[in-house]
């Protein structure tokens, strides 16, 4: 899993070119009805979505210096 996830991180988009190598075959095996500009779409609408999510979920979180948190005030 850690191997996928850093996989992932460095090439979001590796989904997307998966899709995009497997849209021609399923139209072409008349799996799908979708035309070039549709297919272009998916491919699209996939690596956005693929890209965004492993920023969130892969990428590593960045915590604020202690030096940049608010001090607390006592009364």
């Amino acid at each position: 899993m850690h191997n996928l996830k850093l996989l992932l991180q460095r090439e979001p988009a590796a989904l997307g070119s998966l899709v995009a190598s497997i849209l021609p075959v399923l139209v072409l095996l008349g799996v799908l009805r979708i035309d070039d500009a549709g297919a272009a779409a998916v491919v699209v609408a996939i690596n956005t979505v693929a890209g965004f999510a492993v920023r969130v979920l892969v990428a590593p979180v960045s915590h604020p210096a202690p030096s940049a948190m608010p001090e607390r005030l006592t009364a």
